[in-house]
């Protein structure tokens, strides 16, 4: 019995062993693949949003306009007789900005400060570096072709095409060149080995002015490949932009050679920004001291204008190259001059304060009003009466860090996926780049607001993914380099270093990820765990299981370069459907702090909060309190696991004593009842029978012993015979020993009585 004691535990730990050496493998292994390069788009960094909510420019900006100045001046000797003034009027990152508001100017009253500065000078250029259509859902509802036909009414004179001109597909982006009245110039973009878009333009503002001219050259981002959605660039290839835009430059030159001309402006409008998360060889400040070096170009103007990094720059590269971008959504209309023989020119921003002065011109007036009153009537249905929190999108904010705009997207997105697919959804994650509005607090929100936070009109995805898949997935989300100013880095509520701002950084449902910024990119992620759909808990990653994942169809095909992902995926109803309704029944109040830290929770991995010897993380990892010195690993919850002594019940076993009733086999001896054959010696008692032999009669009275001994031989030798083998059992004449015997004792005591009268007689 003491061995069935023993079979349960030991059975019990067997089975157990593999789960408990998983979960430690879980917890213990899960290190993110090494990060890809990030080539995300990032944000406008905080100092220039500051000077875009000011509507004004900023001290440092003040100075950087000055010290451009003056270098202008200190440059003059490098200048050309022939070279006249020149204005050059530009805008960037637009994004659908149609209509006036606090710090951001409007088309109208663009329309207005570009008329009164071309009245200064007719020979002013109007150019715009990309990303002019969408953005805001008043645009995105005519998928920018209404934005289109007010820019041809503003005049101007060449764009370059940006990542987000692609955002409602490849056909609509040539849509925009049959819309337009001017070009749409891309040098790099390529499809079927051909150029897209045209590569360059020269604008010839005066016909009788010699020297005038401005050679355009526009050129896009090659992030456009992961920066629109995959499907909207099929069969699109972004060459190296610096490769392409001297080749055009080599192509002008030999035309005008063989045409005898020679130009003396060249204008390259290049959406490809200054982040540090995009590649230097594809960066517009690159590209402008690549041009600061081209030979071709000695002793004529170059002016960079640029876009894509949403950033406020002024700054000159060698003799002859002025670089400038205007920051974003219309807060600053940029404009540089350049005065007769300098090469260098004069980079200013009219900021939205200025501009705010102005008159709307009224024909763009009036088409902005027809397109609002449209856009205001599909979407002035209330969703929510008054949002008790405000939501923060702030691109600089959703683009860093968890945010509570991003987890209430995120949740949305996880409650469709409970019911939206045929497989319940694990985890749900949205891209920070893809939130775009935050959602006041105290007011409505509309089914206008829902749609400016989500404006690109992804559609809901599921996609099925390993554990793997996903440790990479987080580890890309948190692989971007860290932000830092005056040389120092900057820190979060927690005091770890801020990510520089990443369009791929994920907001995050049903899951939770700890990482340390101090640590290299490939090693940052600490821990990662999935939420138990059945009982809400949350256990860790195992990287051989299989988990389904609910984002945007942005996402679920590789966009952002999360190229781990794509494959078969299920789709749902567009994003801001899903939103809205969720807005409708959710309480808002939990979502109270913009910055929880409770699902991507930033934290060192050397911190011990409590003090005793262990590291917040280890006690994560083990399932204690890492705020209680009194639990750690080891000891309190280890210590639970006695509790499992309960198995000690299986004593009950004890009842299989119960079973000692096997004892009664001693019954089936049974078998040895063959000794009942033995009842034949019952006749012994014939012992004296004188078997019914004729001689019993005789009156010799010596007889009956001589018969007695003769009957008691086959008496003896019988039952053993009968034991042995039955075949003697027929010389009796029966088969059925109990009958003989039976008939052997009658006829016995007939003899016996028989004898006895004899003898009497």
């Amino acid at each position: 019995m003491k061995k069935k004691h023993l079979i349960l535990p030991v059975l019990s730990t067997v089975l157990l062993a593999p789960a408990f050496l998983d979960h430690q493998v879980a917890a213990d292994e899960v290190k993110p693949a090494t990060a890809v390069a990030n080539v995300n788009e990032p944000a406008q960094k905080p100092a220039e949003t500051d000077l875009a909510q000011a509507g004004g420019v900023s001290a440092d900006e003040a100075s950087v306009n000055a010290a451009i100045a003056a270098n202008a001046q200190e440059v003059s000797g490098a200048s050309d007789a022939s070279l006249p003034e020149a204005t050059i009027l530009h805008t960037n990152d637009v994004h659908g900005r149609i209509v006036e508001e606090k710090g951001v100017i409007g088309d109208a009253k663009l329309a207005t400060v570009i008329k009164e500065e071309r009245a200064k000078n007719p020979q002013t250029l109007v150019v715009d570096a990309g990303d002019a259509f969408q953005g805001l859902p008043i645009s995105n509802s005519s998928k920018g072709e209404e934005r289109a036909k007010i820019l041809n009414e503003i005049g101007y004179d060449a764009m370059a095409v940006g990542n987000h001109e692609f955002d409602f597909g490849l056909d609509e982006a040539k849509k925009y060149k049959e819309i337009l009245n001017f070009p749409l110039l891309s040098a790099n973009t390529y499809a079927n080995n051909a150029r897209v878009f045209q590569a360059s333009t020269i604008v010839d503002k005066d016909k009788n002015v010699e020297g005038d001219e401005f050679v355009v050259i526009g050129v896009t981002t090659p992030e456009t490949a992961t920066k629109t959605h995959p499907k909207n660039i099929q069969g699109v290839t972004f060459a190296d932009p610096i490769t392409e835009v001297n080749r055009v430059i080599d192509e002008v030159e030999a035309r005008a050679a063989a045409e005898g001309k020679t130009y003396k402006n060249y204008v390259v409008l290049a959406h490809l920004g200054v982040d540090t998360t995009t590649p230097v060889e594809w960066r517009g400040s690159t590209l402008a001291e690549a041009l600061s070096k081209n030979a071709k170009l000695k002793g004529k103007r170059v002016t960079v204008i640029d876009g894509h990094s949403h950033t406020v720059e002024s700054t000159t590269y060698g003799e002859n190259v002025t670089y400038n971008q205007t920051g974003s959504y219309l807060h600053n209309i940029g404009k540089v001059t350049f005065k007769a023989n300098q090469l260098l020119g004069n980079p200013q921003q009219i900021p939205a304060a200025t501009a705010k002065k102005a008159n709307p011109d009224p024909v763009v007036a009036e088409m902005v009003k027809k397109i609002k009153e449209k856009y205001d009537a599909e979407n002035a249905k209330v969703i929510v009466a008054n949002s008790p929190v405000e939501l923060n999108g702030d691109r600089e904010n959703v683009r860093v860090r968890e945010t509570n705009l991003g987890n209430v997207v995120a949740d949305a997105l996880y409650k469709y996926g409970q019911t939206g697919f045929a497989n319940k959804t694990d985890l749900a994650v949205t891209n920070g780049g893809g939130l775009r509005e935050t959602i006041a607090k105290d007011k409505p929100i509309t089914k206008g607001n829902v749609i400016a936070v989500l404006p690109f009109g992804n559609t809901i995805s599921q996609i099925k993914v390993t554990g793997q898949n996903i440790a990479d997935m987080f580890a890309k989300s948190l692989g971007s380099i860290l932000q830092e100013k005056d040389g120092k880095p900057v820190l979060d509520e927690n005091g770890q270093p801020l990510l520089e701002p990443s369009g791929g950084f994920l907001q995050v449902s049903g899951a939770k990820v700890y990482y340390d910024t101090t640590l290299p990119a490939e090693k940052r992620i600490l821990r990662i765990e999935i939420k138990n759909k059945e009982t809400g808990t949350y256990e860790a990653l195992d990287l051989a299981k299989t988990y389904y994942l609910t984002t945007n169809d942005f996402l679920a095909a590789g966009g952002d370069g999360y190229t781990m992902l794509g494959g078969a995926r299920e789709e749902g109803p567009s994003m801001d459907v899903a939103f809205a309704e969720y807005l409708e029944s959710a309480d808002l109040t939990a979502y109270a702090a913009i910055n929880p830290n409770s699902r991507t929770i930033s934290m060192s991995a050397s911190k011990d909060t409590d003090g005793d010897g262990y590291t917040d993380i280890e006690e994560i990892q083990q399932g204690t309190d890492p705020k209680d010195a009194a639990s750690k690993p080891g000891q309190s919850n280890p210590a639970n696991p006695t509790n499992p002594t309960n198995p000690t019940n299986p004593t009950n076993p004890i009842n299989p004593t119960v079973p000692t009733r096997p004892i009664n086999p001693t019954v089936p001896t049974r078998p040895s009842n063959p000794v009942v054959p033995s009842q034949p010696n019952h006749p012994v008692v014939p012992e004296t029978k004188p078997q019914e032999q004729p001689s019993v009669e005789k009156p010799n009275t010596a007889q009956p012993a001589a018969n007695k001994a003769t009957y008691q031989a086959p008496a003896q030798v019988r039952p053993a015979e009968l034991a042995s083998k039955q075949g003697t059992l027929p010389k009796t004449g029966s088969k059925n020993p109990v009958l003989l015997s039976l008939f052997g004792l009658v006829l016995g005591t007939l003899g016996v009585s028989s004898l006895k009268k004899t003898q009497k007689d």
